[in-house]
């Protein structure tokens, strides 16, 4: 076809500039050789259809006749994975093979003069060579010529892989962090609850692997779950990646597992198939204030899901679950012996719990590698060496954008450190899941609701576009932020205040927009950092945005040292955690 009458077709069905590849290979299709026929015999009805569909950015696939013909958008195209390109013009029963049983029911309910819908409809595609597990909300609505007859059918469809998996990985988290204090202090048994946890999370981990480091810091397996064989392998064969990770203190994937160890995937493993796994990530175990790693965990995974970023930061989260369960164990094993010893000073006393006190704070605070023009502080209240409630987290987004989130949650000690863990990890996997801010705070209002003592938790969350300055955040009875720009002035950014978390059932939060001015800086808070007995929190607050303003021509490290010395030069009451961010 000419360039000119290609881009006469594309005036009259795709309105607009530029124009897609995809859009242009519909167009240019040989539609002769399919039985929808040459395009200037194609019916009104058929041209429209094919308008809607190509013009729509939502993915949309239409099929048309009783042949059911492929003609698909842009959005839909990575939904077919590497069928694509050579699924357009196809039959749907050739093209989707794996999931016609499925499907088949519902396109004759279509034809049948009825619509349909499902949410979160698990399938099994093999569209990138092996059996996938995918979830997808699709309605099929029927296509009707003049006269009532219906000719073909509209998918519209959003895949929801992700948001599920998110969702039940949050629940192997939230479980996982709710175990309760290992107070016999048995590390053994603190590892085999872990994992006992973890075996009704076979979908995502189909095994898993403890290894401890023994007295001359080699790794010694202590327990594991999901294995064929009762009892895990050989205590004398660990695998060099063991080693490897307690070693470096970096994760590291073995592949090949099914034909060296067949027998790993059992009943109940995934509700996809019986598959023996290939493919294991070794974590390493890690305390903050250890030298190095206290063991690994060998975590099997799903044959039939990629082992992507969001796997991988999973696997982690889990890992650090079951280090702060182990490192817990430790402690109280350490407690007994010194108490034992009736020797221990109350300075080798307070020193323990204060090594306990950073690795869990440690394990569930932010970032310690911060992006550009970012600074971050927390401070613990004067006269404690307890954790807290209070933290921050600086989250890559895909695209390059920031989230950034600073909370408190009620309370102080390991309770609400445990809490706050829980709330940390869940805001993290929410906002890379939905990267709005309002979005991830009603879903953490409905997690919160779910863990003891995370009621009336207050979180100020916000998505940063650091190549236009916009800055969307939602604040859940957090304190506003402040907005510094260079000239000066300051604002408070509290256009999108409601309640805190878990306090009104199904609350629809606000969320509002600013562009960060060249040269602005932006202050995130808790309460610590503004609020003294005997005064106002607004009076705190506008100490605060004077500073910041005082100070915008700092770089963010200088200007967080000057803020700490100006507003907690006497000793703070309550924890303190705050966030700088400099748009340069």
């Amino acid at each position: 076809m000419g360039s000119e009458a290609l881009d006469r077709q594309l005036a009259e069905l795709i309105p607009g500039d530029p124009r897609s590849e995809l859009q242009r290979m519909v167009l240019e299709h040989d539609w002769a050789d399919t039985p929808l026929g040459p395009q200037q015999d194609w019916s009104p009805t058929l041209r429209s259809a094919v308008s809607i569909c190509l013009n729509s950015r939502f993915p949309m696939l239409l099929m048309w006749g009783p042949e059911l013909v492929m003609v698909y958008n842009d959005g839909y195209a990575p939904i077919l994975g590497e069928r694509h390109p050579a699924a357009l013009g196809e039959r749907v029963a050739d093209v989707w093979p794996d999931v016609w049983a499925d499907i088949e029911p519902m396109i004759a309910e279509v034809y049948a003069g009825g619509a349909t819908y499902d949410e979160d409809l698990p399938l099994v595609m093999t569209r990138h060579g092996y059996d996938e597990e995918t979830y997808f909300s699709f309605a099929y609505s029927p296509v009707v010529e003049p006269g009532g007859a219906v000719v073909g059918l509209l998918d519209t469809v959003v895949e929801t892989t992700s948001r599920v998996l998110t969702a039940r990985r949050l629940g192997v988290l939230q479980r996982l962090g709710s175990l309760p204090r290992a107070a016999h202090g048995d590390t053994t048994e603190a590892v085999v609850t872990a994992l006992e946890l973890l075996a009704d999370a076979r979908p995502d981990c189909p095994f898993g692997l403890v290894y401890l480091a023994d007295d001359a810091g080699g790794p010694r397996f202590v327990a594991g779950q999901g294995l064929a064989v009762r009892g895990g392998p050989a205590t004398g064969d660990v695998p060099e990646q063991v080693f490897r990770a307690m070693a470096t203190g970096e994760a590291q994937t073995v592949t090949g597992l099914a034909e060296l160890l067949s027998g790993f995937s059992i009943a109940g493993a995934s509700p996809v198939a019986q598959v023996d796994v290939d493919t294991a990530v070794v974590l390493p175990l890690t305390a903050a204030g250890a030298e190095r790693p206290i063991g690994a965990l060998v975590l099997g995974a799903s044959p039939h899901l990629p082992l992507d970023d969001d796997y991988r930061v999973f696997m982690a989260l889990v890992a650090g679950q079951v280090a702060a369960t182990v490192a817990d164990a430790q402690a109280v094993a350490a407690e007994r012996r010194r108490a034992q010893e009736r020797a221990r000073s109350e300075r080798a006393r307070a020193q323990f719990f204060t090594d306990v006190a950073v690795t869990l704070q440690r394990a569930v605070l932010g970032p310690t590698v911060l992006p550009e023009g970012f600074a971050v502080h927390y401070e613990p209240a004067a006269g404690t060496l307890e954790v807290g409630g209070d933290w921050y987290d600086v989250v890559d987004l895909p695209g390059g954008g920031y989230g950034v989130v600073v909370g408190d949650v009620v309370g102080r000690g390991l309770p609400a450190a445990a809490v706050m863990g829980q709330l940390r990890s869940a805001g993290r996997a929410l906002l890379l899941e939905s990267r709005s801010p309002s979005h991830a705070l009603e879903a953490l209002d409905r997690f919160a609701a779910m863990v003891p003592g995370a009621a009336v938790s207050t979180v100020f969350c916000a998505v940063l576009d650091p190549r236009t300055g916009s800055l969307r955040y939602s604040s859940a009875g957090h304190p506003p932020a402040v907005l510094a720009e260079a000239d000066g002035r300051t604002r408070l950014l509290e256009d999108a205040a409601s309640l805190p978390l878990a306090v009104v059932e199904g609350l629809d939060r606000p969320e509002a927009e600013v562009v960060l001015p060249a040269g602005s800086t932006l202050l995130l808070y808790t309460d610590g950092l503004v609020e003294r007995r005997d005064e106002a929190m607004d009076e705190g607050i506008g100490r605060a945005a004077a500073a910041l303003a005082e100070g915008r021509h700092l770089g963010p490290a200088e200007l967080k040292a000057q803020l700490t010395e100006r507003l907690l030069g006497d000793a703070p009451d309550d924890d303190v955690a705050f966030v700088l961010v400099r748009r340069s």
